[in-house]
């Protein structure tokens, strides 16, 4: 423990560096300070330092989590450019349990972005499905990501994506090796001695979002920027479904088994006229359980649906974009920039067929649904360009008392309070 305290005070002077450190120029060579530290070789040959440290207090009511004061996640890498026509990003998680060491990779991928129409990228890096999930963790309107977004989001995978900006529609088109780490589950008692486990994809995904109503007479609204995504892939069979998870790790509808084509719909909107945001997605998957029943014939499709609307307002008159910078920072003479967020959300599961006895059997053709519904309160103090105080307040309420973390309890509490340190 005495080693992360050490790591994250480390993180916290470097975001308390005074926001007006000198930028970078073009004619500067070497080791320079721009929003993090940089290596110049050139003009368009840079290695940049990036970091993240998230430090996070939690309280529940009653306990369906554990108390406690402990780093979330600490991570490390490097960014830069190889001419104008390649970005490239490294990053990697270095903590485990409260411990300092490496753990697994996230974002390792090389771009090529000669044309804005047309540029191409291939690593590992996230599947372009999911508004949120797709959104930087330093740019998050609160402390976690919505339900839907952790559940039924393919999340980090190996690919290839073809992306590029068309003007007032932008597209995203991509192959990958798998369906993503969020997705991912095998069961072995389907694989013969000796044999790997078979695993789901190869997945195809697409997405096209832009700033559609700019075509119509509708005001402020014409900034609201609208998409719809897609995606398909194999799933073997076995209990390799998607499954629900509450905000804090506890299973609310476990997997059942499935076998055949797993697609996903999504749509999502985003509004940020001046001060205020406002935000929504849509999102749904559907797997075919091909053989699955009792008597090896087809059940009905297994159906996850999630949907959030979420609103901010800066109290402190900053505009709301993609990067927040207090007018005045705490460190700079001011007291930084204070937005209010609040956010309500659902996550369910059940079966296209609603024929006879509903059952939790795994195999069973009619599913008994289940949901989580939450209420999220929110304050975000964003201090400097590089660190944040996020303050969450929950409410949970689960449908099936029988599949709640602490049943016949249905309705939970929780807090939080965390340092959030990016750079």
């Amino acid at each position: 423990m005495k080693r992360i305290c050490v790591a994250v005070s480390i993180l916290f002077a470097l975001g308390a560096l005074p926001a007006q450190a000198q930028d970078k120029e073009a004619d500067q060579r070497g080791l320079v300070w721009d929003d993090r530290p940089s290596i110049v070789f050139g003009e368009d040959i840079s290695v940049d330092l990036i970091g993240r440290a998230l430090l996070e207090w939690r309280k529940f009511d009653p306990a369906i989590g554990q108390d406690l004061f402990h780093l979330r996640t600490m991570r490390i890498g490097f960014k830069g450019e190889l001419t104008r026509h390649f970005d490239w990003e490294i990053e990697r998680e270095i903590t485990n349990e409260d411990t300092i060491q490496f753990g697994d990779w996230k974002d390792v991928y090389l771009k090529w972005t000669t044309f804005d129409a047309l540029r191409i990228k291939g690593g590992r890096f996230k599947v372009p499905f999911g508004l949120e999930q797709n959104t930087g963790i330093g740019n998050l309107d609160f402390a976690y990501r919505a339900l839907g977004s952790t559940a039924l989001t393919p999340g980090r995978d190996r690919g290839v994506m073809v992306f590029g900006d068309l003007g007032r529609v932008n597209y995203e088109v991509g192959v990958f090796d798998d369906d993503g780490d969020i997705a991912e589950s095998n069961e072995p008692q389907f694989v013969a001695g000796g044999d790997d486990l078979e695993s789901v994809g190869p997945s195809f995904a697409a997405r096209l979002t832009g700033d559609l109503f700019r075509l119509l007479p509708v005001g402020r609204l014409q900034s609201a920027n609208v998409g719809v995504a897609y995606t398909q892939s194999q799933v073997p069979e076995g209990l390799n479904s998607l499954r629900g998870e509450g905000l804090w790790g506890d299973d609310f509808f476990g997997r059942v088994y499935v076998k055949g084509r797993r697609q996903r719909f999504g749509a999502q909107f985003d509004w940020t006229p001046g001060p205020v945001g406002v935000r929504a997605e849509w999102m749904q998957s559907r797997e075919q359980r091909q053989q699955q029943s009792n008597r090896n014939e087809d059940l009905s499709d297994f159906i996850g649906t999630a949907w959030y609307v979420a609103g901010t307002w800066f109290v402190t008159g900053e505009n709301k974009d993609d990067n927040i910078n207090a007018r005045r920072p705490l460190f700079s003479g001011g007291m930084g920039a204070i937005e209010l967020a609040i956010r309500y959300e659902e996550l369910g599961f059940d079966s296209a067929s609603k024929t006879g006895t509903a059952l939790t059997n795994p195999r069973a053709d009619n599913q008994v649904p289940n949901s989580d519904k939450a209420l999220t309160f929110g304050v975000n103090w964003t201090t400097t360009k590089w660190s944040r105080i996020v303050v969450n307040a929950i409410r949970e309420d689960f449908e099936d008392e029988t599949r709640a973390p602490e049943s016949p309890t249905t309705s939970y509490w929780s807090g939080l309070v965390r340092l959030n340190i990016v750079f």
